[in-house]
């Protein structure tokens, strides 16, 4: 798949991510799967890995969803290697591309900026304050490569400096640590001309922590502190926030992408058994549980015109994983009534589980049916605890599968 990006004719590094899942890119045919519903499932299953490991960013474009391959851009920026505005540069050694394509992808979610262009090994950013963060990385061999990061005159200073925490704190957890090296670019702020590094280093050495022009008439002082000694940290968003926005993204664009694969394999989590007056308020629900990556199934749906939907409803009934049984106001319709018996039957044969959910409306004292009653119910009249989590925990096994996800929501 990386290489088809790669060859890519428009050098954007993209694919569409519907003919990802669907494997419609260049493959030599003794290379694919000859089952192809298995090659389906570990093409969804790569997408998703590709996500979740921050390798691709995933985009929309015009026409759907892309994901986005940083690393395997070809399209050249003509003002690159050597960028104005460039400030600091980073060398280190590691697994260099992959390092690369992490922290463009983690930029792209991280909140405080957000992705304006890409181009082979550079990437440029709109900070949130206004103005330009860039980075451009140079291989120097195979293991060792070189970050510089370059900005415009109208990104602030606490834009800057948050930029590049973020970019060095990242180098830090990914590179090899000993190999990390920093070099600051001193420039005039009215000429532009750059300031050597040998006379940049004499000059601190000897507690100056500014010099003067050699080109400007009257010379003009340079700074020469460092961007933390020039920033207080209280100004800028912490490292450990950025990261819990970063995280929160990725959850949401992967489930985004979970979901997907779930609808073109059908691939239901879970069952909406409901009365008919009640459809507005658990079709709410059911949107909600999209959100956190998981399908359900709701007849409004799912049924398409023209089919025998009992049938269709049978079907379901026999595969899907769990049931969650809507009580509103109106009760237990008749039909619902009917949709219970068949999950009993047949989820007392498949050990599955058959969740009582308690709508908003539901009276104080709902009339269930006796096997329900024994059951722990899901009581959306309550927000402690969540019953969206409690829902979600019923349906998956995983009591942190819907905590975690919006714990991370609300953080970013």
């Amino acid at each position: 798949m990386t290489n088809a990006v790669k060859d890519e004719p428009d050098g954007l590094g993209c694919i569409k991510e519907e003919k990802a899942r669907a494997g419609q890119f260049r493959m030599p045919e003794n290379e694919r799967i000859k089952d192809r519903e298995q090659e389906k499932l570990l093409l969804i299953s790569t997408v998703e890995d590709l996500l979740r490991h921050e390798i691709a960013l995933r985009e929309q474009g015009e026409d759907g969803q892309y994901l986005v391959f940083p690393s395997q851009l070809t399209r050249e920026n003509p003002d690159l290697p050597d960028p104005e505005g460039k400030a600091v540069i980073f060398s280190f050694e590691g697994p260099v591309l992959n390092i690369y394509a992490t922290l463009a992808v983690r930029l792209s979610y991280s909140g405080f900026c957000k992705k304006k262009e890409m181009w082979k090994n550079a990437a440029t950013y709109s900070t949130t304050g206004g103005g330009t963060c860039g980075m451009f990385l140079r291989e120097v061999n195979e293991g060792r490569g070189e970050l510089t990061l370059f900005f415009d005159p109208a990104t602030s200073e606490e834009s800057r400096f948050q930029f590049e925490e973020y970019i060095r704190v990242h180098l830090e957890r990914k590179a090899l640590l000993e190999s990390i090296h920093r070099r600051r670019i001193f420039v005039c702020h009215e000429c532009g001309t750059p300031v050597s590094d040998v006379a940049a280093k004499r000059r601190r050495e000897r507690a100056f922590d500014w010099i003067a022009c050699n080109v400007c008439e009257p010379p003009v002082r340079i700074s020469l502190l460092d961007r933390e000694e020039r920033v207080k940290a209280d100004r800028v968003t912490s490292i450990s926030e950025i990261d819990r926005a970063v995280e929160a993204q990725r959850e949401i664009q992967t489930s985004a992408s979970v979901l997907q694969g779930k609808i073109a394999t059908n691939d239901f989590d879970v069952f909406l058994c409901h009365n008919g007056q009640d459809k507005a308020d658990v079709k709410k629900v059911g949107e909600s549980l999209k959100e956190r990556g998981l399908l359900p199934w709701l007849d409004e749906w799912e049924l398409r015109p023209g089919l025998s939907w009992q049938r269709l409803l049978e079907k379901q009934i026999q595969q899907v994983k769990a049931a969650a049984v809507f009580v509103g106001e109106n009760g237990i319709g008749p039909w619902q009534r009917k949709e219970l018996d068949a999950f009993l039957r047949e989820f007392v044969d498949r050990d599955c589980p058959v969740i009582p959910v308690l709508l908003e409306n539901a009276p104080k004292q709902p009339t269930l049916p006796l096997f329900l009653k024994g059951m722990t119910w899901v009581d959306f009249r309550k927000s402690d605890p969540d019953p969206l989590n409690q829902l979600i925990w019923g349906i998956t096994g995983q009591r942190e599968f819907g905590r975690e996800y919006e714990r991370l929501t609300l953080l970013k």
